[in-house]
C-alpha cells in the first residue's frame, strides 16, 4: 500500500507542504496530493495520512493563534450546513472512482482550478450573498472528501465577509478543522477506516509537517511571498494539467 521507497518523497512533499501552509496559509494537502498522484499509491490511503496530519496543523494553529484569532460563528455554522453534505459526496466520489481515469481527470482539474485562483484572484469588493456561503461550503466540503482540500472555495466566501479579510482566518481555521475532522469521521464509519499503516506514516510525518510549517511561518515575515506563490502554484498547475491528460487518455 505504502511502498518504502516512495516513503523519502512523500516526507519531501510534506515538508514542501508545511512550509507552504507556513508560509501561505494555504496549500498544505493539495501539494502533497499532487505528488502523491505520481506514485502507484493507493490515493484515498494516502488522503487518509494527509487528513490526519492537517487535523494536527489545523488544531495547533488554532491553539498558538487562539488570543488573536476573531471567529464569526454564525459565518462557520452557515457554511458548515452546506460542508456536511459536501464531504460525504466528496468521500463517496473517491471511494468510487479513485482509481478510474474520471477521478484523475477531476483531480487534475482541482489542481488547475486551485492554482489559477491563487495566481490570478482578484480581490472581491462586495461580500458574497449569503446563499453563496451553502454553496461554498458544499463544494468546498465535496473538495475535502474527495482530495483534502477545502481551501479555495470556502476562502472566497468568507473573505469576501470582511472589508479586513486577516481577521477572518480564525473563522477559516475554524472550518478546515471541523470539516476535517467530519471527513475523518466518514472514512471511520463509512469507509476502509484509520489503519496501523496510515498511523505510522502519518507519524512519520508529523514531526516534519511542524517544524517546516514554522519555519515557512517564520521565512513569511522576511521574504516576499511573489516568487514563492509563483513557483509553488505553476507547479501545482502544471501537475493539474498532467492529471487531466492521463484522465483523458484512460478514457481513450
Amino acid at each position: 500500500m505504502f511502498d518504502p521507497q516512495y516513503v523519502w518523497l512523500f516526507c519531501l512533499l510534506v515538508g514542501f507542504g508545511a512550509f507552504s501552509q507556513g508560509f501561505t496559509g494555504i496549500g498544505f494537502g493539495i501539494i502533497i496530493l499532487a505528488g502523491v498522484a505520481f506514485t502507484p499509491w493507493n490515493f484515498e490511503r494516502s488522503a487518509v495520512v494527509v487528513n490526519l496530519l492537517v487535523v494536527c496543523l489545523n488544531g495547533i494553529i488554532i491553539y498558538v493563534s487562539r488570543k488573536d484569532a476573531r471567529i464569526n460563528w454564525a459565518l462557520v455554522s452557515y457554511i458548515l450546513l452546506g460542508a456536511a453534505v459536501g464531504v460525504p459526496l466528496g468521500y463517496w466520489f473517491i471511494l468510487d472512482v479513485g482509481d478510474r481515469p474520471l477521478f484523475r481527470f477531476v483531480f487534475g482539474a482541482a489542481l488547475t482550478a486551485f492554482a489559477a485562483n491563487e495566481l490570478f484572484r482578484a480581490r472581491i469588493r462586495n461580500p458574497l450573498p449569503k446563499p453563496a456561503g451553502l454553496l461554498a461550503g458544499l463544494i468546498g466540503g465535496f473538495a475535502n472528501g474527495a482530495f483534502t482540500a477545502a481551501g479555495p472555495p470556502m476562502a472566497l466566501f468568507v473573505y469576501s465577509q470582511h472589508k479586513e479579510p486577516a481577521l477572518l482566518k480564525g473563522t477559516l481555521q475554524i472550518l478546515f478543522l471541523i470539516t476535517s475532522v467530519w471527513r475523518l469521521a466518514n472514512v471511520m464509519f463509512f469507509g476502509k477506516g484509520i489503519t496501523l499503516p496510515v498511523i505510522k506514516l502519518a507519524a512519520l510525518a508529523l514531526p516534519i509537517t511542524l517544524v517546516l510549517a514554522y519555519v515557512g511561518h517564520l521565512a513569511s515575515r522576511r521574504v516576499s511571498a511573489r516568487t514563492f506563490l509563483m513557483v509553488v502554484y505553476t507547479l501545482i498547475a502544471f501537475a493539474g494539467v498532467m492529471q487531466i491528460v492521463k484522465g483523458l487518455r484512460g478514457f481513450g
